[in-house]
């Protein structure tokens, strides 16, 4: 059975197996602490969920306010 197409509204969610591999990757850079499983998972799915829901790369980004970077 196919997965509804989301709403144009709605973030489309990453599958289980790319927040999987998210999640190990974050694991693998946390120094690989014993307990942080569903924390990884929740984190893996958040920035997924973020990264599926950016505009297409070909789409031009928002130029930056002038004087802004000076300020930094």
């Amino acid at each position: 059975m196919r997965k509804p197409a989301p709403h144009p509204h709605e973030t489309p969610e990453p599958s289980e197996a790319e927040i999987q591999k998210a999640a190990y990757h974050l694991w693998i850079e946390g120094g690989r602490l014993e307990g942080v499983e569903l924390d990884n998972w929740l984190a893996a799915k958040e920035l997924l969920r973020h990264h599926h829901g950016v505009a297409h790369p070909s789409k031009k980004k928002p130029a930056a306010a002038p004087g802004r970077a000076a300020q930094a």
